[in-house]
């Protein structure tokens, strides 16, 4: 299913009585942007529009990226939340075609806005307070043992995704990614963020242990900055929490965990979250099993390569006397029938492909490899956006700078037709009955029709006016361009310096906005400029043997006794 781009989305959410089938959302009013449009928070699978409709806020998804089994999946999330009933989570209503574009209907999510604040701006107003900074540890805490216990992985904790309510409480939004146990071991549509995700995660990892990493990642990262405020300054993009990406792949080498490692109170911790780092996803434990005894977090090291001292007894030992098996059956197969020998050798040699491919997809640098390759993707079409926006708010500011001379026009214009109907609403209907041609029965129509004096007799008032003859109405129109004609000296000519002050400081304000958000814009740029380069070096760096090198290797049989 193809789906519409954030802009088409855009453009159906200014007319909402029409995009939606939902009797709340038809009488909704969409946040604006600068540029006078619905506000769009956008993602990689969607685009959420707030909304105001019956004194409550509502968050508006909108997929632009068909997703396999989503409605399924959404299903069985919103009826496991039901049951368990935990405070942390948010209602919602999956809405099959509830907005229509261009002819067409699309699915959306409907849920509450939460007024709350996103975890990392939390933690940037209120890092200096050590009672606050330990509330949010041990709330943290609680949620993250709640969900286990629920039997509930959100797939992508992250600091946009965790808000934090006025009273302390935690919340969580965005769905896209939750398992429960309906969902266990189906592919995960994606793999969160990526400063926040095992370097291993890809879409095949599945289960109630998702979200052990990302939990142990911010934990570490609120103990650190409410040990060391300071922190904050050097190592915060507005798209982490202390931690980026290149130190979760590369623990060993980065400069972060080297200075966290040398704070006391959280060195044990530290060097928990480096070992989980090279661990399977799968086998990383509970938060609070870590927290409690950070021993539980066993020793390991990245593989880069496929040593062959690690292929297992049926690698080394049971599979070569496989094989040796089949080829004397496919050998002894040959007296009686050629097609049998080459259908065992044909199968014998699927076998070893599949087996071999299973393995090769499950080694840690192949995972790696296709994290990385879908993050650069993400970033290309990210970055795209983005760059799209900009151009639309420098044509915006442009438009804005041209459009100022017919401003000033406009509004002397109005200035001009005001200070004129100042002066016809006191001249009364009754006077038109001196001018040549105009009846009394002109004037009695007139009157009836609501037109009491010359300022109402507007050219288009009167033409509306039914019983009356064309040539009535000429005259009556005659009668009042005489009286425009004779005030036509007492109007204004130019703005006064008032107005061309208020005029110069309304313009001054739109373009302070469309300049403060392209600022915003340019500096979001820059950050994922960043974040892609080093996404490009490492794919660079990474050695990844291809499928056909890895099965080389493998069946060495100088590997095969080791």
């Amino acid at each position: 299913m193809s789906y519409p781009t954030p802009g088409a989305y855009q453009e159906a959410v200014q007319f909402p009585e029409s995009a939606f089938t939902d009797p709340i959302l038809r009488e909704a009013e969409p946040e604006e942007t600068v540029l006078g449009l619905p506000r769009a928070i956008t993602g990689a699978f969607a685009v959420v529009f707030p909304l105001v409709s019956r004194g409550a806020r509502w968050a508006v998804k909108c997929f632009v990226t068909d997703v396999r089994d989503q409605e399924s999946r959404y299903r069985a999330v919103a009826e496991h939340l039901l049951a368990v009933d935990l405070s942390y989570t948010v209602p919602f209503d999956y809405q099959e075609g509830g907005i229509e574009v261009e002819g067409e209907r699309y699915p959306i999510l409907k849920m509450e806005w939460i007024e709350a604040e996103a975890l990392n701006a939390y933690v940037a107003r209120h890092r200096d307070d050590e009672g606050a900074m330990d509330d949010l540890i041990a709330r943290w805490r609680r949620m993250v043992q709640a969900l286990e216990e629920a039997e509930i992985a959100h797939g992508d904790l992250q600091h946009g995704n965790v808000l934090v309510e006025d009273d302390g409480g935690l919340r969580l939004v965005d769905y896209d990614t939750m398992l429960v146990p309906a969902l266990w071991g189906r592919k995960s549509p994606e793999v969160g963020h990526r400063n926040y995700q095992h370097p291993d995660r890809d879409e095949h990892h599945s289960g109630p242990y998702l979200d052990r990493f990302a939990a142990l990642v911010v934990d570490t990262g609120l103990r650190a900055v409410a040990a060391r405020p300071d922190l904050w300054e050097r190592y915060d993009t507005g798209e982490n929490l202390l931690f980026r990406s290149s130190d979760l792949i590369d623990p060993d080498g980065s400069a972060l965990f080297e200075e966290l490692h040398r704070i006391d109170a959280l060195a044990d911790q530290v060097d928990a979250l480096r070992r989980a780092c090279y661990l399977p996803p799968e086998q990383i434990p509970p938060l609070e099993l870590v927290v409690s005894n950070v021993d539980v977090v066993p020793d390991a090291h990245r593989r880069e390569t496929v040593p062959r001292e690690e292929k297992d007894a049926f690698e080394r030992f049971i599979y070569p006397i496989s094989a040796a098996i089949l080829a004397v059956v496919a050998l002894t197969q040959v007296v009686d029938s050629v097609a049998i020998a080459l259908l065992v050798a044909v199968v014998g040699v699927a076998g070893v492909g599949l087996w071999g491919w299973t393995r090769y997809r499950k080694l840690p640098f192949v995972h790696r490899a296709r994290r990385l390759a879908r993050e650069d993707a993400y970033f290309q079409q990210l970055l795209g956006s983005l760059r799209d926006e900009v151009q639309r708010l420098e044509k915006r500011s442009r438009e804005t700078l041209d459009s100022h001379a017919s401003r000033r026009e406009e509004r002397l214009d109005e200035l001009r037709d005001e200070a004129l109907n100042e002066k016809l609403k006191y001249h009364f209907i009754d006077e038109a009955g001196e001018f040549d041609g105009i009846t009394h029965k002109v004037i009695v129509r007139l009157k009836a029709s609501g037109i009491r004096t010359a300022e109402h007799a507007t050219p288009g008032e009167v033409g509306a006016i039914v019983q009356m003859s064309d040539a009535s109405k000429t005259r009556v129109n005659l009668w009042r361009a005489g009286l425009v004609s004779q005030y036509r000296d007492e109007v204004p000519d130019a703005l006064s310096p008032a107005e061309e002050r208020r005029l110069q400081r309304s313009l001054d304000r739109e373009l302070e906005q469309v300049d403060a958000e392209l600022g915003r814009l340019r500096k979001q740029i820059s950050l994922q400029e960043e974040e892609h380069a080093e996404i490009a070096e490492r794919r660079s760096e990474l050695d990844v043997p291809s499928y056909a090198e890895f099965l080389s290797e493998w069946l060495r049989p100088s590997s095969w006794t080791r």
